[in-house]
Order: structure tokens, then C-alpha cells, then sequence
């Protein structure tokens, strides 16, 4: 609708114009036919070419002041067909010179109000002509002749009015293709216009089908990746705790090599996790609780993992105050601070720490919580910065970036209800920009509501579990890890849900993917049996890689762990959910 009215209007203005310049041209030439017409004792003619021009005047007026275009176009040539009808009864029919004005009548028509006047008006024109050539041959002779002593200012007169009609037409189609060139630049300019949007929204649909296709496969890998690093991280773990008791005749530079390749190993296994965690931020799911975040803690402990990458290539500022805080999760947020600084630190070359800044600040503005990470690096080409978010595109050479770097700094953000952009770039350094909501929005929720619970530790130390997962690996290193409890392990879910429904289970730990049967069937069926057993259920995930999956969660907030499993973490989940159904029970 939109651009039918702009096409409209834009043929409002040309009728406009055309009808302004013709008007404009025939008052001027028509004030020279009346006084010569005068002179010429023709003082009816003369006063008709004066009421044609000033009637053309009115006309042209009424419609600057708001009327239609098309109608003043058709009451010209009306006017203009007219006059040059009289005139030629005057001064001779179809021998006069007032005749050949009637070549201009059609292609007037035509200009002002389209090519259906422009034939209504030619087959007039002919009708005309036709009456003049033969009423002579009826008796039917024009009203005036032109006497004898005028002829040559006859011929004279003649001459000047083709000369004036094709004057008028070509400042007539002169002022259309003027027009028409306009209108032609405009509808070129749009279709360039459309032509770029589309080719961006083309662009952007790919990027959105290829992130989420790499949101899938991430959280497909993420499940089959967690699954045996939650107990290799986990037997690690627990090796190292008995070689530490065995190893104690042992000189101590053998225990200490056993003990630092044990270490390696776990955190090697807990890199691998890292990786994999990253890698699950393209499927969108938020899997991490959130609270209060001082965010200058958050920078400073940034800074200082970053610390070896920087040292060498730039001198670090930093400026943020302590008091503020953004809603979020640390160990997120964290990442975020560091992939921009690292990103800062790879734009400047080594060697020139003395010359070059990275510059970090961060203020309240407008109820967000803005960061700001600038360096003074090598800045990046206007070419490429369309495509600095998109998974795996890096600048740096093969082997020394992944270029997932700004997109999981972007997916991560995005899940914490933050975004990211880039505020400028230029081969003098480059500069982005990260907004966070602040901890106001936290309505109450801390940290003491993430970890409830530990209190009963004390009180009661011991629990009966039900630990459920198809992975026998799984079972026999959370059973190793949980010595303290009473457990019993089950790979299969069908009998998990007879053995959860008979026993006295304090809390079951079940994992959500399972091939025969889900952690989510065996929820449902347990609310079918005895809701209060189903209440105890605490789920454990290596990727939720469904959607289905995804919304079973997002209604458990707290009751699920992410493998590989932090104990601590565990721990804090069991005695949770034990106070939980210790209150729920209470009031039933």
C-alpha cells in the first residue's frame, strides 16, 4: 500500500509539472498572440486567446491548492481545444493558421491525463478537421476571413504558431522525460535497495539455519562426550585420593611425578569439558543458574588467567567500579570477559607492550550494565565485519584460533538475557561493547537459594540412593564416589521404576537420555504411581540435545546436574531436594 501511494503521488507530480510548464509557456506566448491579434482588428480572437490563458491560470491554481492533477489536465486541453477551434472559424478553417495548434490538443491530452484522453481527444481533433475541409464544399464557409492586405501576415502567423506548438510540446516532453528520468533513478534506487535486503536477509536466514544445525550437533555431541568424562574425570579423581594413601613408602619426587601426571590428567579431562560446554552454547540452552556477579572481581580474575597473553603486546587498564554487579552466572560471565580480552590481546602484534592499550571500563547506563573492552590493535576490515560472529570465521592463520571465540561470547550472552556488539573498528584499534541486565533484576534469588539444604548434612549423614544411567561407568564411579550414602544402581529403566516405587529411596538420581527408556517416562510413571517418589527425583544430563528435552527441563530449575559431575555440586542437588520433600511431605 505503501508504495502504490508513493507511485500515485509521484504521477500527482508529474501531471503537475507538466500542466505548470505548459500553462506557464502558453500564458507567456499567448499575451503576444492577443496584443498581435489586436493589431490586427481581430479583437474577438484576441480576446479569446486572453480568456483561454487566464482560464488556464485559474485552473493551473486550483490545483496547487489541492486539486486533482488529472482533472486539471483535462479542463486545459478542453480550454486549449476550444480556442483553437474558434480561432480556425475565424481566421480561415482548415487553410488558417490557428489550425496546426490542433496537432498539440492530442499530445497535450496525452501528457496531462493519460493516453485515453490523449484518443478521445485525436478522434475530436479529426472530427474537427474533417468539418473545416468539407463544410466549404456545403456552403458552410468560416465565420471570418483574413482580408487581402493581411495575407502575408497570415502566412506569417502560420509559420509562428507551428513554430510556437511544437515550442509548447517539446517544453511539454521535455519536462516529462525529466520526470520520467527521476521517477526511473527512484525505482532503480529501490530495486538496489530491495535487492540488498533480500541478499542480507538471504544472509541471515544461513546463518541462523548453519547455528542451529551446530546447535544440534554440539548438544548431540556434548551427551556422547560427557557421558565417559564424567567418569574419567571421576575415577581420576578417586585415583589420586588412594594413591595418595598407598603411595606413602614411595620417595617423595615419585610421588610427586605420580601426583602432577594425575593431576594433568584431570585437568586435561576438565579442558575437554570446558570445550565441550562451549561448544553446547550454540544450542541455545541456558543449563546454568544465575545470581549476583561483581563484575570487577570478575575482571580481575579475567586479567590475571589472561595475564601471560597480554604482558607482551599491551598495557592493561582497567576501570570499573566495585559496586556493580550484573545478573548472570560467574563462571559465564567470566568466560565472556576472557575470550574479549584474549581477542584484544591477539589484535596487537608481541613486542610493542609500551605503545599499545586495552582499555577496560564498565558503567550503569540506562538500567543495563555496559562493558566496554577497546584496544588499540589492527582493527578489522570493513568486509569482515559482518561475519566476526559467525561460528568458526577467524582472521588468525590455521592452528591458532578456532574462531568460536565471539560467537559462544554472543550465544552466551544471549542466554543470560545480554548481547554484544561492536562499537567501532579502524586500523587504529578496535572496540566492543557488552550489555548486561544488572542484579536489581535478580528479585530476591542469591546464592543461598542455589545451594540449599547443606545444613542437614549434619543432621542426617547418611542417605539411600537410587542412582539410574544405561552407562554401567557412570553407575560404578557415582557409587565409588558416594561412600558415605547408601546406594543401589540400576541400568534399566523399567526396573528402575518397580524398584523406586518399592523402596524407601531418599533421593533418586536419574540421568535424562537413556535409549530404552528416559528419565522422563520414568518421571511420568512415578507421578502416575506415587507423585511424592516422583518429587525425589534429581536428573542428570550430558546435553539435552531435544527439544523436548529442553522444555522438560526449563520446569525443573535446581533439580538436575550436568555431567561431567562436580561431587561438591552433587552433594549440594541430594541434600536440596531432600529438604524439599521433607517440607512438601510435612504438609501433606
Amino acid at each position: 500500500m505503501r508504495k502504490m501511494s508513493d507511485l500515485l503521488r509521484a504521477e500527482e507530480n508529474r501531471r503537475l509539472y507538466v500542466l505548470t510548464t505548459v500553462t506557464l509557456a502558453f500564458l507567456t506566448f499567448g499575451l503576444v498572440v492577443a496584443y498581435r491579434f489586436s493589431e490586427m482588428g481581430f479583437f474577438r480572437l484576441s480576446f479569446a486567446v486572453l480568456l483561454a490563458a487566464v482560464s488556464s491560470l485559474l485552473v493551473l491554481g486550483w490545483v496547487h491548492r489541492g486539486g486533482s492533477s488529472l482533472r486539471g489536465g483535462l479542463m486545459a486541453t478542453t480550454l486549449l481545444y476550444i480556442l483553437v477551434g474558434y480561432s480556425s472559424l475565424l481566421l480561415g478553417g482548415i487553410d488558417g493558421p490557428a489550425f496546426d495548434w490542433f496537432y498539440v490538443v492530442p499530445v497535450l491530452a496525452a501528457l496531462l491525463a493519460g493516453m485515453q484522453a490523449g484518443w478521445f481527444f485525436s478522434g475530436l481533433v479529426i472530427l474537427s478537421a474533417i468539418f473545416l475541409w468539407i463544410a466549404p464544399s456545403y456552403g458552410l464557409e468560416p465565420a471570418g476571413q483574413v482580408a487581402a492586405g493581411l495575407q502575408q501576415q497570415e502566412a506569417l502567423a502560420s509559420r509562428l504558431s507551428v513554430v510556437a506548438a511544437i515550442g509548447l510540446l517539446l517544453s511539454a516532453l521535455g519536462a516529462q522525460q525529466r520526470h520520467s528520468r527521476s521517477i526511473l533513478e527512484r525505482v532503480n534506487n529501490e530495486l538496489n535497495y530491495e535487492m540488498n535486503q533480500r541478499t542480507e536477509m538471504q544472509a541471515r536466514v544461513v546463518r541462523t539455519e548453519r547455528a542451529a544445525s551446530m546447535g544440534s550437533l554440539a548438544a548431540g555431541m556434548a551427551h556422547e562426550i560427557n557421558n565417559p568424562l564424567t567418569y574419567v574425570i571421576g575415577n581420576l579423581e578417586l585415583l589420586k585420593t588412594y594413591l595418595a594413601n598407598q603411595l606413602e613408602a614411595n620417595p617423595p619426587r615419585v610421588r610427586s611425578e605420580i601426583d602432577a601426571m594425575l593431576s594433568e590428567a584431570i585437568e586435561g579431562s576438565y579442558r575437554v569439558a570446558g570445550l565441550v560446554r562451549d561448544l553446547k552454547t550454540f544450542s541455545h540452552i541456558n543449563e546454568e543458574e544465575t545470581g549476583a556477579v561483581n563484575l570487577a572481581r570478575v575482571i580481575d580474575q579475567a586479567s590475571k588467567m589472561v595475564a601471560h597473553e597480554i604482558k607482551h603486546r599491551a598495557q592493561l587498564e582497567i576501570e570499573c567500579p566495585e559496586s556493580i554487579e550484573v545478573l548472570g552466572n560467574p563462571g559465564r560471565v567470566l568466560q565472556v570477559v576472557i575470550n574479549l580480552l584474549t581477542n584484544a590481546a591477539h589484535s596487537v602484534e608481541p613486542g610493542s607492550a609500551k605503545d599499545n592499550r586495552i582499555r577496560v571500563s564498565a558503567k550503569n547506563s540506562e538500567g543495563r550494565v555496559l562493558l566496554r573492552i577497546a584496544d588499540t590493535g589492527s582493527g578489522i576490515g570493513p568486509d569482515l565485519r559482518e561475519r566476526i560472529f559467525e561460528p568458526f570465521f577467524t582472521t588468525k592463520a590455521v592452528g591458532f584460533g578456532t574462531g568460536m571465540g565471539l560467537s559462544i561470547t554472543r550465544n552466551v550472552l544471549h542466554s543470560m538475557g545480554g548481547e554484544i556488539n561492536l562499537e567501532y573498528s579502524s586500523p587504529d584499534g578496535t572496540a566492543f561493547v557488552v550489555a548486561l541486565p544488572p542484579s536489581e533484576n535478580l528479585r530476591g534469588k542469591g546464592a543461598r537459594d542455589l545451594v540449599p539444604g547443606q545444613a542437614l548434612s549434619a543432621s542426617k549423614p547418611e542417605l539411600k540412593l537410587l542412582i539410574v544411567d544405561d552407562e554401567e561407568q557412570v553407575l560404578s564411579y557415582l557409587a565409588a564416589s558416594l561412600p558415605h550414602h547408601r546406594t543401589e544402581i540400576e541400568s534399566d529403566g523399567r526396573r528402575a521404576i518397580r524398584m523406586a516405587a518399592e523402596g524407601d529411596f531418599d533421593v533418586i538420581l536419574c540421568d535424562l537420555m537413556m535409549p530404552q527408556v528416559t528419565g522422563m517416562e520414568i518421571y511420568a510413571a512415578l507421578q502416575e504411581i506415587n507423585p511424592s517418589v516422583a518429587n525425589r527425583l534429581i536428573f542428570m544430563t550430558g546435553g539435552a540435545f531435544v527439544q523436548e528435552a529442553v522444555d522438560f527441563l526449563t520446569g525443573f530449575s535446581g533439580r538436575w546436574v550436568e555431567k561431567p559431575i562436580e561431587l561438591a555440586e552433587l552433594e549440594s542437588r541430594i541434600w536440596a531436594r531432600v529438604e524439599a520433600t521433607q517440607g512438601s511431605e510435612a504438609v501433606d
